[in-house]
């Protein structure tokens, strides 16, 4: 019957290393002449799970080097006093990951403060089936945001694409929401989602910044992405979608040159995600950085685009301590990186809320005009790993490798206070 509706035929698509089945329309889909017009995309019936592969070292009883207190050092993050006003921040998950509530309770007791803590919300099912990766995201949103209140949208599909349609009507559908959302997932194999959900996602994620909400998105791990998890580009070099939509904040990874304080270079344990997009032009925000560092940086040798660029900004990304399943393991990614900034601007809120009555939102802008906001990078690069022959260097200024660099939350908090107080003015 699904056939006969979707002038389509399934077919049975099986992983050759786990033997996993999936049933896939092909040949497109079709819809009533009379209902057409009002249909932006039908999904649900052609992606494939992402590779969950990732590059991460994770030992039993051996905990990572950064936990949420050499954060909060490294990036001088102080305490914000409470506005009184609601301030929500968010995680999604997806591709079947859980969170395990006994492990982030944990989590929040040996590592945050000795209390324990626990998820407000679940947009989606949560089932007792633990990921490490809804466990990074939900222990450093919260640990980092100061436990504000947390909500989780949990997308348990393995088409990705469709799920990411999914999640972004649900946030921009509901009177009530997060202003911060982090999202840890994505792909850097150019056109790995349709340009009806890639155009669809960008236009709410850019409804969600109108909203008062700030979307942070992992920058990837495929380095300058000429090769990805999800497959070769044939010689091209891809940032990762969705990080590539413009009105996102793309958060890339970084770590210490020697030891565990001092000077930050890119990530060496994997590539950090980053490059320049072929869905989306340079926005006005950035144009005058990516134009300095095209003109300044030694090209790699091979094909690219000149779009938008990311990452936008970077944070410490490797041996992350997390509880997953009882353990104390260690973690890597921009999936650390990400959450963290996430909680980073759920602080930023409560200066906002407090001085405007409303959140920051759409942030691109205020961070591209103070620079000073952050911490340049300017050692390392993302030719890392399988892209090691080309990729992009982290310079002075911004750069396609660690993008603004890594917050000053001191210099933020000053930045975000006077902006919204002028804002307030107005």
């Amino acid at each position: 019957q699904l056939e006969a509706l979707a002038h389509g035929e399934f077919v049975t698509y099986v992983h050759e290393e786990t033997g996993a089945k999936v049933w896939r329309l092909t040949g497109g889909v079709r819809v009533p002449e009379e209902v057409a017009a009002a249909v932006d995309t039908v999904a649900g019936f052609h992606g494939f799970p992402l590779d969950a592969r990732r590059r991460t070292r994770k030992a039993v009883g051996a905990p990572g080097d950064v936990d949420p207190a050499v954060f909060r050092k490294t990036y001088n993050v102080t305490a914000v006093p409470k506005s009184g006003k609601q301030n929500i921040q968010a995680i999604a998950e997806f591709q079947g990951q859980y969170v395990d509530e006994l492990d982030l309770s944990d989590f929040c007791k040996k590592y945050d403060g000795g209390e324990p803590c626990k998820i407000t919300k679940f947009v989606g099912r949560n089932v007792p089936v633990p990921g490490v990766e809804s466990m990074l995201d939900t222990e450093y949103v919260m640990a980092i945001g100061n436990r504000s209140e947390t909500w989780v949208y949990s997308y348990p599909n393995i088409d990705f694409c469709a799920d990411l349609g999914t999640f972004g009507s649900d946030v921009t559908g509901e009177s009530t929401f997060p202003y911060a959302i982090s999202i840890s997932y994505g792909s850097q194999k150019i056109d790995y989602c349709s340009s009806a959900i890639t155009t669809r996602l960008a236009d709410d994620i850019q409804k969600m910044g109108t909203m008062g909400i700030t979307v942070m998105i992992s920058s990837g791990d495929d380095g300058s992405g000429g090769e990805t998890r999800q497959g070769s580009n044939g010689g091209k070099l891809s940032p990762s979608f969705p990080a590539s939509i413009p009105t996102c904040i793309a958060v890339g990874s970084t770590y210490f040159v020697t030891g565990v304080s001092g000077e930050e270079q890119a990530t060496t344990q994997f590539g950090s995600g980053g490059g320049f997009s072929y869905d989306f032009p340079v926005p006005s925000y950035q144009a005058q950085q990516v134009q300095a560092y095209l003109s300044t940086v030694e090209k790699p040798h091979a094909q690219y685009a000149t779009g938008r660029g990311s990452p936008d900004v970077s944070t410490l990304g490797e041996s992350f301590t997390v509880i997953d399943g009882g353990a104390a393991i260690s973690v890597g990614g921009t999936s650390c990186s990400s959450p963290s900034f996430a909680g980073l601007v759920t602080l930023l809120n409560e200066v906002c809320l407090a001085e405007s009555g409303k959140p920051l939102g759409y942030a691109n802008p205020l961070f591209y005009q103070n620079p000073s906001m952050f911490t340049d990078v300017t050692k390392g690069t993302n030719a890392i790993g399988e892209n090691a022959l080309a990729g992009w260097r982290a310079i002075k200024g911004w750069d396609a490798a660690t993008g603004l660099g890594t917050p000053n939350f001191g210099a933020m908090l000053a930045v975000v206070r006077t902006a919204c107080k002028n804002a307030a003015r107005k």
